[in-house]
């Protein structure tokens, strides 16, 4: 196969049986449908999807943010983080647009 044929992925998929401890960079879209404890850093234009059954323990960065798995953490992102009826958020989160399904379980302490 020619080089010229490879297409750069834009996404990440982190499977159900997989957890990471330690940092982790996004740079284009993440789907996390395993576990990370550590930090979750997205670049500017990212989204970091957390599917249903997944979990992050730490701090989360980034431009957006959807919750469908569940935050134990701090979550800090520019653009907007929307937790859905099945998500779950415990802890701290700083954001300019918040949107929470009926529902999700949210306590945190918040700014926006």
């Amino acid at each position: 196969m020619e080089n010229n044929r490879l297409q750069r992925s834009e996404l990440t998929v982190i499977a159900s049986d997989i957890t990471i401890e330690g940092s982790l960079e996004v740079r284009t879209e993440l789907h996390l449908y395993g576990k990370v404890i550590g930090e979750v850093r997205g670049r500017p234009g990212s989204t970091v999807i957390l599917k249903e059954g997944s979990m992050i323990e730490g701090k989360v960065t980034g431009e957006t943010l959807i919750v469908d798995g569940f935050v134990h953490g701090e979550i800090h992102c520019t653009k907007k983080v929307w937790i859905t009826g099945q998500g779950r958020v415990l802890g701290q989160l700083k954001t300019p647009n918040l949107q929470v399904d009926p529902g999700a379980i949210f306590e945190a302490r918040v700014k926006m």
